[in-house]
């Protein structure tokens, strides 16, 4: 029941009680109007609840913000299709609920639409975020109203869940080419899978020998049981992954929001140099070490979406603790080390990692250096 409903239903009393103490034609006429126009509301909402049609997307699932201390937009688009001829939607309304996991922020609204007969409209719905994280929007119902406001009937059901990314603006890094930029990949251990290269010690195909290949490519022992010659093509080097660990310890959202700026520029950075990174944290809502290899910049919103599902933590210790108990005895050439917290090297040496750099992403500036 609307309130229209029960406006309505306080008239139709007073036209009543008015009817009853005054015995004449027009207050009686009056009244009988006031009972036959819910008939003709009910008849109009039920053709125009034939005609309309809505559905919820996501046009963008990454809402950057202008600056960390400015509110995110996370936008979702409610399109509704009026095919109605003659009769336009005049009030409609979506009860829409949000959260965002990460930073714990979470609620609801309203949001009002009409659409005209035979249009479509598109409306987007806004949700402000004060803090990063990914934001579930969910629309949970989808109402239209007679032109009276006497009734209502839902539109649609079971509206899928929307997800939207609020990352933080980027912000320059400088993290030592010589250090963590292996150009000529001559000691990497990973290899192309799809790209053939020069790289003898290891083998990407066999084929059979082409005039142009070198004498030193002839597989002689393969040749020697199929009767021709057969040729090795060696292996593309890739470029080695860099190990970063992201320390979720912080000790409010605000210094959360800079531990993901850090995060995203590092990782950005990186990969506009061509450098895979190997992100490491701990997932304290399952209680695992979470690893995801980032070489492209799509797995790596991929990777944020999985590291939003975690929450901060008050122990700096958090991460050092499960990550011994988890990958214990793997020892690491080298390593980033991404916190908001303090930390020495001392303490962290039960993570294994021969070289560790520690980037306190909490210096003044706008730059983080060695």
């Amino acid at each position: 029941m609307t309130i229209g409903t029960l406006i309505y239903l306080l008239i139709v009393l007073a036209g009543f009680l008015i009817s009853v103490f005054c015995l004449q034609y027009g207050t009686v006429a009056v009244v009988g109007a006031l009972l036959v126009i819910p008939f003709f509301m009910i008849f109009f909402l039920i053709l125009l609840r034939v005609h309309i049609s809505a559905e919820v997307e996501c046009k963008n699932p990454v809402a950057e913000k202008d600056s960390l201390e400015k509110p995110g937009r996370a936008t979702i688009t409610l399109s509704l299709e009026n095919t109605s001829k003659w009769l336009p939607v005049t009030k409609g309304i979506a009860w829409v609920r949000y959260r965002n996991f990460f930073s714990g922020e979470s609620g609801k609204m309203k949001v009002r639409f009409s659409v005209d007969n035979g249009k479509r409209r598109s409306r987007r719905i806004v949700v402000v975020m004060k803090h990063c994280g990914n934001v579930s929007i969910c629309v949970d119902k989808v109402k239209i109203y007679d032109y009276l406001n006497i009734f209502a009937a839902k539109v649609g059901k079971n509206y899928e869940v929307q997800d939207v990314l609020v990352m933080p603006p980027l912000t320059e890094v400088y993290l030592g080419k010589t250090r963590w930029y292996n150009e000529t990949n001559e000691d990497s251990d990973r290899f192309s899978l799809y790209k053939k290269g020069d790289d003898p010690s290891e083998i990407f195909d066999i084929r059979d020998f082409k005039d142009g290949d070198r004498f030193q490519q002839i597989h002689w022992k393969l040749s020697s049981k199929t009767g021709h010659y057969m040729v090795k093509e060696g292996s593309l080097p890739l470029a080695k992954a860099v190990h970063i660990f992201i320390d979720l310890s912080a000790k409010d959202a605000d210094e959360a929001d800079l531990l993901i700026q850090g995060v995203y520029s590092v990782a950005m950075e990186f990969l506009s140099q061509g450098v895979p990174q190997h992100f490491i944290w701990y997932d304290n809502v399952n209680e695992l070490i979470q690893e995801q290899l980032i070489e492209q910049e799509e797995e790596l919103f991929w990777m944020f979406e999985d590291l939003f599902q975690c929450h901060t933590t008050k122990d700096p210790q958090e991460l050092l603790k499960a990550y011994i108990e988890w990958e214990s005895g793997k020892v690491k050439e080298s390593g980033l080390y991404l916190t908001v917290s303090d930390h020495d090297v001392t303490e962290l040496e039960g993570l294994e990692v021969n070289e560790l750099q520690i980037m306190d992403l909490r210096r003044d500036g706008d730059t983080y250096e060695e």
